[in-house]
């Protein structure tokens, strides 16, 4: 009963989540900002938005071969074929149960090519990490450009938050923070979560280690800076899409890909979350609200498109297989 709870919890609460955000973006507009936000939706310029997906689309191609590089440190290689379709089908999979991808690209390899689960995941895991690592490089690069605007940001954030802040008040919150989490570090060490933990990030590192060790690591290299460069190439042409963000400055564009980025984590593929955050990141830059959710809204529902249409054709193709 406590695992299937904790299931369904997993399913619905990403949802809940992305439904209130969009409540959250929603509401603060009058009905005509919203009508302006649906003449930008339909007057956008989709010839850069179908570019955008096609740079896209050569990133899940360009993963799909990287996966070789690591599997053949397994003695196994799959065709290009099956690993686009696990690939395409994790993409879909993360739509209905966020970070879920991962598990079925294991699966699907494991039914076409006998590949153990345990081992794909381990490999899967690994090409995380690094693409993690620089996911942290784009957003350093990001800070670095736009820190006159996040310096005022903070500043002015701030500067409101102590003229209404009590000093003892601030004390006595921080003393008792501190408390809480001395407390939950020394529980964790006792409970077998702490091993759990400490051995899933050893097994991380374990994975990550082989990308130093297998035979084409230099290809592999490539295809993931080609990847985000083509992650990156297919945000920024979405720029032109619509008149008011098509001078944005490479700053904004960047700060705006992190926050996409991190949003498809929080909720499924980025649902409410990912034009919210853009919106929010762009107000920074002296785009109105309306501005930077309507071009949100733009990018996240041409990838999704993506995302539904090539997962739809690898289930099938899977299907087929069988």
């Amino acid at each position: 009963m406590k695992k299937t709870l904790v299931k369904i919890l997993k399913i619905l609460l990403p949802i809940l989540l992305g439904g209130f955000l969009i409540y959250l973006s929603y509401s603060q507009f009058t009905s005509a900002q919203l009508e302006e936000i649906k003449v930008y939706l339909r007057d956008a310029d989709y010839s850069f938005i179908a570019l955008g997906m096609l740079f896209a689309m050569l990133s899940h191609l360009s993963r799909a071969w990287r996966w070789n590089y690591m599997l053949a440190a397994l003695d196994k290689k799959p065709t290009f074929l099956n690993n686009i379709i696990a690939i395409g089908s994790g993409y879909a999979m993360n739509l209905i149960i966020p970070r879920s991808g991962e598990v079925t690209r294991a699966v699907i390899v494991n039914r076409t090519d006998d590949i153990p689960v345990d081992q794909g995941l381990g490999t899967i895991i690994a090409e995380r990490v690094l693409d993690f690592i620089l996911l942290l490089a784009i957003t350093a690069t990001a800070m670095l450009t736009a820190s006159n605007e996040i310096l005022k940001f903070f500043e002015n954030g701030l500067e409101s938050a102590f003229a209404k802040a009590n000093p003892i008040k601030i004390i006595t919150y921080s003393i008792i923070l501190i408390i809480i989490i001395s407390i939950g570090v020394v529980l964790l060490k006792k409970l077998k979560l702490f091993q759990k933990v400490k051995g899933f990030l050893a097994g991380i590192k374990d994975g990550f280690k082989t990308i130093w060790t297998m035979e084409k690591k230099w290809w592999y290299l490539a295809h993931t800076l080609f990847i985000w460069f083509m992650y990156l190439a297919m945000f920024y042409v979405c720029i032109f899409a619509i008149p008011d963000t098509d001078s944005m400055p490479i700053s904004a564009v960047l700060c705006a890909f992190v926050a996409g980025s991190f949003a498809v984590a929080f909720t499924n593929g980025g649902l409410g979350a990912y034009p919210y955050l853009i919106s929010q990141v762009l107000l920074l830059f002296g785009y109105s609200a309306v501005v930077g959710t309507a071009f949100g809204w733009i990018v996240w529902l041409s990838q999704t498109f993506l995302v539904i249409i090539f997962g739809l054709i690898c289930f099938l193709l899977f299907s087929m297989r069988k």
